[in-house]
C-alpha cells in the first residue's frame, strides 16, 4: 500500500513526478516492445494494432487497472478512484479528438503534408469511436459501470481488433508467425528486462498518482474527475501527441490521425472495460450530463465536417483547439464538483 505525505506541497511534487514517470516510461516501453516485435518477425500489422494502439494508451490502461485493484483491496475511496479514472479516460479522449487533432492538423499543413481522410475511415473507425463513447454513456446512466458492462466493453474491443484483421483481408495465421530474425540474444534479454521494469514503474507511478488525487479530493474538495480531465488526462495524451507529430515529420500524416482515433477506441473499451471488470465504477453526474455528451457531440461535428471536406483544414484545426478551450471553461464554471 502506498503511503504519502500529508503536506500539500509534497503531494504536488509527488504527483508531478508520478505523471512524468508514467508518461516517459510508457514511451520507452512502447519503443522497446516495437523493437522486440521486429526481432521476432512479428508482422507490422500485429505491432500496429497491439503495441502502438494499446501502447500509447498504456497510462490510461494502467491507471484504470491499478485504481480497480485498490478499490477491491479497500486502499482508496471507490468514488474518488472511479471519478479520477473516468475523468482521465474521457478527458484524454476529448483532448485528443479536439486539441491534439487540431495541433496535428496545423503542423501537417505547415509541413506541406495536409491530412486527407477517406470516407471509408470515417464510416468505420471514426464511427466505432463515437459508438464506443455512446456505449459508455448508456452504461453509466444508472450511476455505475458494472462488471457485466465492463465485459461487454472489453470483448467489444477484442471484436474490433478482429474486425481490423478481417478488413485487411489477411488471416491471423499468415501474419503472426513468430520467426526469430536473429540478433544479440543478450540484447533481447535486456529489452525484455527493460519492458518488465518499465511496466513495474508505470504501475507504481499510477499508484502514487491516484493516492495524490485522493489526497486533494479529500482535503481540498477538489473534483476527482477534474483532476483526471485537467491534469492526468492531458498528461496521458502525450504519447499520442508525440507519436502523431513523429508520423507527420516522417511523412506519414495519415498514421497520426489513425493513432489518435485508435487510442480513443482503446481508452473507453479496453481501459475502462478492463477496470470495470475488476471492480465496477461509480459514475459522477458531471461525466454523464457534460463530459460524455461533449465527447460524443464534438466527435459527430468533426465527422460531419471531415465527411464534406475529406481533409483537416487550417481553419477547422483552429476551431477544434477552441472547442477544447470552451469545453474546459464550461467544465470549470458549472461542473467543478463531483456528485453521484
Amino acid at each position: 500500500m502506498v503511503i504519502i505525505s500529508q503536506n500539500p506541497a509534497d503531494n504536488i511534487i509527488i504527483g508531478v513526478i508520478a505523471i512524468v514517470f508514467l508518461v516517459f516510461v510508457a514511451d520507452k516501453v512502447i519503443a522497446k516492445s516495437i523493437k522486440l516485435g521486429k526481432r521476432f518477425g512479428i508482422s507490422q500489422i500485429f505491432i500496429g494494432l497491439t503495441v502502438i494502439s494499446i501502447g500509447t494508451s498504456l497510462p490510461e490502461i494502467t491507471t484504470s487497472v491499478v485504481a480497480s485493484l485498490d478499490i477491491i483491496r479497500g486502499n482508496i475511496d471507490p468514488f474518488v478512484a472511479s471519478s479520477t479514472v473516468l475523468g482521465t479516460n474521457i478527458g484524454s479522449d476529448i483532448v485528443q479528438q479536439t486539441l491534439i487533432i487540431g495541433i496535428v492538423g496545423i503542423l501537417a499543413i505547415l509541413h506541406g503534408r495536409a491530412i486527407h481522410i477517406s470516407r471509408k475511415f470515417l464510416k468505420e473507425d471514426f464511427l466505432i469511436m463515437i459508438l464506443a463513447a455512446v456505449l459508455v454513456l448508456l452504461f453509466g446512466l444508472d450511476g455505475d459501470i458494472s462488471r457485466a458492462e465492463g465485459i461487454v466493453l472489453f470483448f467489444g474491443y477484442i471484436l474490433y481488433l478482429w474486425f481490423l484483421w478481417i478488413r485487411e483481408g489477411k488471416s491471423f495465421k499468415d501474419h503472426h508467425r513468430f520467426a526469430f530474425k536473429g540478433g544479440d540474444k543478450k540484447e533481447i534479454f535486456r529489452d525484455i528486462i527493460h519492458i518488465i521494469i518499465g511496466l513495474a514503474v508505470i504501475v507504481i507511478s499510477a499508484e502514487y498518482m491516484l493516492k495524490v488525487s485522493e489526497f486533494f479530493v479529500v482535503h481540498f474538495n477538489v473534483s476527482g474527475s477534474m483532476i483526471g480531465i485537467l491534469i492526468i488526462g492531458i498528461a496521458t495524451s502525450l504519447p499520442e501527441l508525440t507519436t502523431s507529430i513523429t508520423a507527420i515529420l516522417r511523412g506519414a500524416s495519415s498514421i497520426s490521425l489513425g493513432t489518435l482515433i485508435g487510442s480513443n477506441i482503446t481508452n473507453p473499451m479496453l481501459a475502462l472495460g478492463l477496470g470495470a471488470m475488476i471492480s465496477t465504477y461509480q459514475v459522477p453526474r458531471s461525466i454523464i450530463v457534460y463530459d460524455l455528451p461533449v465527447n460524443i457531440i464534438t466527435a459527430v461535428i468533426i465527422m460531419g465536417v471531415l465527411w464534406r471536406s475529406r481533409m483537416l483544414t487550417r481553419k477547422f484545426s483552429i476551431i477544434m483547439i477552441f472547442m477544447y478551450i470552451a469545453y474546459l471553461l464550461v467544465r470549470f464554471r458549472y461542473f467543478a464538483v463531483d456528485i453521484i
